[in-house]
């Protein structure tokens, strides 16, 4: 059999592929401004453990520049794994053409260094990626009185490597920084001498923020700091119209403007946000007014449809668009884009696993919305690892994986029998993700542990309040920064007519074991 020697994306679109060198971009994908498949990459198993047959070099100063060939496939794997996914900083042309003429901010640049190097495949190159991320957040702190878009950006990258290594304080405040800079700079308001390059990469930082601050803000349990208002810039253009984008490009580039994965990804969030703050005056209410509970339910529902059907046609989820986003270079943030969507959903109809709430056809059909959700966001994550470079491996994958199986684990405790082989395989399968995570970023064991915590008191409250919904659901749910502490025994003892599961129900019983057999087979803490 004939092997291909042909890029993935010029097979698809039977185009002479013409490609030469090994790990490096076609000609074909390079005119065309596409991601191309033949640029060196994690593979899909196991990245970690792979033992390349010679080492690249890393530099032995901190501050020393890694090789041409280094600094070049730090730059592609940081615009293949993080660029466009958790932030949007960068014209990819300008970023790569900055970084191989020296001109590219050092903060910057190391920042980009200490998030890449995880996915090398080089064991020389990841070894060295907390010397360029201690690097990145010193150049950061020593540039921290001028303010300026490459040091906004050099914050919004420091903030991502503390988020990596379970330093929420630290990743807190780089974010804050971030946002006061932002201010200072009065990065939404239009500059005339700003070419179309510079006003797209100003609209990309300040939305980074805003999704930033929704999810960071959550994941601490504090303030947000970056409001939606008159003064807010216009939405992303498409990402690969960007991409094309060139000096040489006027100020009518806006006036063909498409919305692209990031404009979606913003309107999306911004109904997370609404969610987030419904959930908390949930836990903060004294009395729940189911009638009025439902009603907003059903609003924020409508919120979510309304969305999903406004989508493009190539923008709504199908193994067709997942090829057609690939080819065009994005399959990775139109998966992150439909991973949020059904995160923030679940985590809408998630009070209703709470088996105190009356039951009611309501409550029965929301909660069969929430498993939806969560076993398509399981559905979704085992098809892009299938395909292979599609995969969302951003961090915070992570903490949405863990709601997702915290939803299976209701299903295995208390679902029909006929619901739990496929759940048990989707636990399964969602953890496999979840350790291949954690071999990228540590932080995730701290997602693990969560998850293992609230799976304990899921068997030991199983008749007693599973899932009741918080406010230490409300820290499992929201708070991702934060170690999770075990619920107040003291809790579940007030009805003691409730029998004790490990005692009495010898069936709960059973299907306490099985959950405990498949956490108990997770690999230890890195």
């Amino acid at each position: 059999m004939k092997v291909a020697s042909a890029c993935l994306q010029c097979r698809r679109g039977k185009r002479k592929c013409g490609k030469s060198t090994a790990g490096t971009a076609c000609p074909q994908c390079t005119s065309r401004g596409i991601q191309c498949s033949s640029l060196r990459a994690i593979p899909a198993s196991n990245p970690s453990r792979l033992q390349p047959a010679a080492h690249k070099q890393p530099p032995s100063e901190p501050n020393q520049l890694p090789s041409k060939e280094v600094t070049t496939e730090l730059i592609d794997l940081y615009i293949s794994y993080i660029h466009d996914k958790p932030h949007t900083l960068f014209h990819e042309p300008s970023l790569r053409e900055s970084a191989e003429h020296g001109t590219l901010s050092r903060a910057v640049l190391f920042g980009i260094f200490g998030l890449a190097a995880r996915f090398s495949s080089d064991e020389g190159v990841r070894q060295h990626g907390h010397v360029w991320a201690a690097s990145a957040r010193k150049l950061v702190r020593d540039g921290l009185e001028h303010a300026c878009i490459e040091n906004i950006q050099a914050c919004i990258l420091a903030g991502n490597i503390c988020l990596a290594d379970s330093q929420p304080d630290s990743e807190s405040i780089f974010f804050a920084i971030a946002n006061r800079m932002a201010e200072i700079l009065k990065l939404p308001r239009p500059n005339p001498a700003d070419g179309p390059i510079t006003v797209e990469i100003k609209r990309r930082v300040w939305w980074s923020l805003f999704m930033i601050d929704r999810w960071a803000s959550a994941g601490l349990g504090l303030a947000r700091q970056v409001h939606v208002d008159d003064d807010a810039p216009p939405l992303p253009m498409d990402e690969v119209q960007f991409r094309l984008l060139s000096p040489a490009h006027g100020s009518e580039t806006f006036t063909a403007w498409n919305p692209g994965i990031w404009s979606h990804m913003i309107a999306l969030v911004k109904i997370f946000g609404d969610i987030q703050d419904f959930n908390k005056m949930l836990v903060e209410a004294v009395d729940w007014e189911e009638d009025h509970i439902e009603s907003r339910v059903l609003h924020f529902a409508e919120m979510l449809t309304s969305f999903e059907r406004d989508l493009p046609p190539t923008m709504t989820f199908s193994p067709e668009n997942l090829n057609i986003q690939s080819d065009r270079g994005v399959g990775r943030a139109f998966v992150a884009l439909h991973l949020g969507y059904h995160h923030y959903a679940t985590l809408l109809y998630y009070q209703y696993l709470d088996q105190r709430r009356p039951s009611t056809p309501t409550k029965r059909i929301f909660t069969e919305r929430c498993k939806y959700h969560a076993i398509a966001f399981c559905e979704l994550i085992r098809m892009s690892a299938k395909q292979g470079g599609v995969e969302a491996l951003h961090n915070v994958v992570g903490h949405m994986t863990v709601v997702s199986s915290s939803v299976l684990l209701h299903t295995l405790l208390l679902g029909n029998d006929a619901e739990l082989p496929m759940a048990r395989q989707r636990l399964e399968s969602n953890f496999e993700f979840l350790v291949r995570l954690r071999e990228i970023w540590p932080s995730v064991d701290v997602m693990m542990k969560r998850l293992i915590t609230f799976q304990n008191e899921c068997l030991r409250t199983a008749q007693l309040g599973t899932h009741r919904f918080d406010k230490w659901m409300l820290k499992f749910l929201l708070q991702h920064a934060l170690s999770l502490d075990e619920h107040d025994a003291s809790r579940n003892n007030t009805n003691s007519s409730v029998r004790h599961a490990s005692i009495e129900d010898e069936r709960l019983l059973q299907r306490s074991r099985v959950t405990g057999n498949i956490l108990g087979a997770l690999p230890q803490t890195i």
